[in-house]
């Protein structure tokens, strides 16, 4: 599994479950992945979803609807437009039009081109444009976003910890489905295809990312990201709406024991061919967490209660 240094990221939901259950999840509610515990027997969480979807916002508590055991994907609440779950949208047919292109950066010279929030009050990137280049930084280099240009070189993306947020962040390469990333990883298409960058890719049950980040679910696999949690929240129980939303180990998932309300709620990822100790209450089962997963990743499931 690679593993390397990455941007910060947040993430929504475009990530499919499968719905075969296999084993029984654990009782130890309220416990986290590292056996420490969050407020009232749970670590509380912001919000995330599996599969693809945007690359963040600030992830308020309820804001998206996860995916259902069985879905092949979330689909985008509104085509371009940034929702406050801050999730990664799946481009849809045809992709982004009438804007720049940031793989193939088709801007005028001294130009670049890149991803911005277009709709009134977004927190997180929907549109592309082409704006003067003010910097030379590159992927994993540290960069300062602004309201709609960065100081990184063209070709990359300075992603704080929301992609619609100003301030400090780490210049990601701009990619294009199906092409190679030169500085590693793999390319996706985030936010309705406003955002394609390169996300080195992790194994969830092992949590192989660099100290500070996650490994979060996005479409068909797992991307190294820094958390989005509120403080206070994140954990077991806790509601989540975007993909980082929860705490690294746990996943946001739809149908999960205490999840009230009908949203989505944090639940431990597991492994399938594990004892099922991972989970917090004994009336979930591990199911499977992706439809189509890489070979590497055929294991990872998430607890549920069975429907």
């Amino acid at each position: 599994m690679k593993t390397s240094a990455l941007s910060p990221v947040l993430f929504a939901r475009a990530f499919s479950l499968s719905a075969g259950l296999l084993l029984a999840c654990g009782p130890d509610k309220g416990s986290q992945p590292d056996g420490s515990e969050g407020p009232g027997g749970s670590s509380g969480g912001d919000g995330t979803t599996f599969g693809g979807g945007d690359i963040g916002d600030d992830g308020d508590p309820g804001g998206g609807d996860a995916p259902t055991p069985g879905s092949t994907s979330s689909a985008p609440s509104d085509s371009g437009d940034s929702t406050d779950d801050g999730s990664f949208f799946v481009p849809p047919d045809g992709g982004v039009s009438g804007q720049c292109d940031p793989a193939t950066q088709d801007c005028p010279k001294g130009e670049k081109c890149t991803s911005f929030v277009s709709t009134p009050g977004g927190r997180t990137v929907d549109s592309t444009k082409c704006v003067p280049v003010i910097g030379n930084g590159v992927a994993g280099d540290g960069c300062i976003r602004e309201a709609e240009n960065d100081d990184c070189a063209a070709g990359f993306f300075c992603m704080t910890d929301v992609s619609g947020h100003t301030g400090p962040g780490v210049c990601l390469e701009y990619c294009e489905i199906l092409q190679p990333c030169e500085f590693g990883g793999e390319c996706f298409a985030f936010n309705d295809g406003a955002l394609p960058v390169c996300e080195v890719t992790c194994d969830p049950l092992v949590q192989d990312c660099p100290n500070g980040q996650g490994c979060f679910s996005a479409f068909d696999n797992f991307v190294c990201a820094q958390p989005g949690f509120p403080e206070g929240l994140g954990g077991d129980g806790d509601p989540c709406a975007t993909i980082q939303g929860c705490q690294p180990g746990l996943i946001c998932g739809a149908g999960t024991a205490g999840c009230d309300g009908g949203g989505s709620c944090c639940t431990p990822i597991c492994d399938l061919a594990g004892d099922g100790s991972e989970g917090i209450d004994p009336t979930e089962q591990c199911v499977a967490a992706l439809d189509n997963p890489p070979p590497d990743l055929t294991d990872v499931g998430f607890c549920t209660v069975p429907q």
